[in-house]
């Protein structure tokens, strides 16, 4: 159950990685020189791809990658409308 629990964590902050990834000022500049295009300048796709690679590497559930782009977009969304 604590495993559950610790993947659960994991999903969560990554998600939140990627969310704070987008509004910091240094990777939006280099989102928009050097890579302007998918999956680099979308939260959804970037958070995807990222975390999928990351979860085969760590041995986790690498379908908890649709939650992360879920969590990171959804809090994207959030911190940009307020």
């Amino acid at each position: 159950m604590m495993e559950i629990y610790n993947d659960w964590i994991l999903v969560s902050s990554v998600g939140l990685m990627f969310s704070f990834l987008f509004i910091f000022e240094p990777y939006g500049w280099v989102m928009e020189r050097v890579l302007p295009f998918k999956p680099f300048n979308c939260v959804l796709c970037l958070s995807f791809w990222c975390s999928l690679l990351l979860y085969a590497y760590l041995g986790v559930n690498p379908l908890y990658a649709i939650y992360t782009s879920f969590i990171a977009e959804l809090s994207y969304r959030k911190l940009v409308n307020e």
